[in-house]
């Protein structure tokens, strides 16, 4: 994702193509269409030190918005903690406790901050860019990672259920203002097959548009769910019901329940202390 920031000076013309040092083309993206979410791990099971440096690494060559890489990654290795962090997230992630990693990727403003006040430069506070531009980031820098500890043959499962518990889980890994968990991140031995069936997409037609948005059709919408429903052939289950959960327009709904943990975590992290937002913010809660 590029910012057009400055070139580097560095003499790129020995660098081998891109193309020698990858595998190819068609193999690599066979591959990839065939991954699928790990969420069952050999508890017992451990990854070496060297092995999880360089999927880290991998990782970590990830594109970046203007090259100022807001993002950071919290090992989390206490099993105490993960504990803890498993009932913030609502209990049902059994898997950060038995992963022989699990990881808080984080948007990190501070780091940039922190740069900042190294050389004396001014910094200020943009909350919502901030946000948009650390979730992309840590995004990019996780499917690398991702990637990589697949290409080892090890399971993943990113956790977006820790956003049921943003304020409690910053206390307990001791996170500091400007920093603020946007998903987790498991990585371990896997139980069982990792690439049995790959798991059901809504169709390419669905999320790929030429020139403009267009709304997809009532033929299209139905296609969507007959995919899905792919995911639960031999239960009760049905694709439908998974978007209910999270978004039907109750207090029931996931995303609902999520929204006053997002707004009040980022105040807690400092996100709102710059030019008045939080003054505004809390304007728009007593206007509504």
């Amino acid at each position: 994702m590029s910012e057009n920031p400055p070139k580097s000076t560095r003499d790129t013309a020995a660098r081998p193509a891109l193309a020698d040092e990858m595998p190819a083309v068609p193999k690599l993206t066979g591959w990839l269409s065939r991954r699928r979410t790990v969420r069952e791990y050999d508890a017992d099971a451990t990854i070496p030190d060297e092995e999880i440096r360089a999927i880290l690494d991998a990782g970590r060559k990830a594109p970046t918005s203007g090259t100022i890489q807001m993002y950071s990654f919290v090992s989390v290795r206490d099993p105490e903690m993960r504990a803890r962090i498993h009932e913030a997230a609502g209990g049902g992630q059994p898997r950060i406790e038995e992963a022989s990693h699990f990881f808080l990727v984080c948007i990190d403003l501070r780091r940039v901050r922190l740069l900042h006040d190294h050389r004396d430069l001014e910094f200020e506070m943009a909350p919502m860019t901030a946000v948009l531009k650390g979730a992309v980031d840590a995004a990019l820098a996780a499917q690398g990672t991702i990637t990589a500890a697949e290409s080892y043959g090890y399971g993943v499962c990113p956790i977006g259920a820790i956003s049921e518990g943003l304020s409690t889980i910053s206390e307990i890994v001791d996170l500091p203002a400007e920093v603020l968990p946007a998903f987790g991140l498991c990585i371990g031995v896997p139980v069982g097959e990792t690439h049995d069936e790959p798991t059901p997409r809504i169709p390419l037609d669905a999320v790929v548009h030429e020139d403009s948005y267009e709304d997809p059709s009532p033929e299209l919408l139905e296609a969507c769910y007959e995919e899905m429903n792919e995911l639960y052939a031999g239960t009760d289950r049905v694709w439908e019901g998974a978007l209910a959960h999270y978004w039907t327009p109750s207090p029931d709904g996931s995303m609902n329940n999520r929204e006053g943990e997002l707004l009040e975590t980022l105040r807690q992290q400092g996100f709102f202390a710059y030019r008045g937002v939080d003054e505004s913010l809390s304007e728009l809660d007593r206007d509504e």
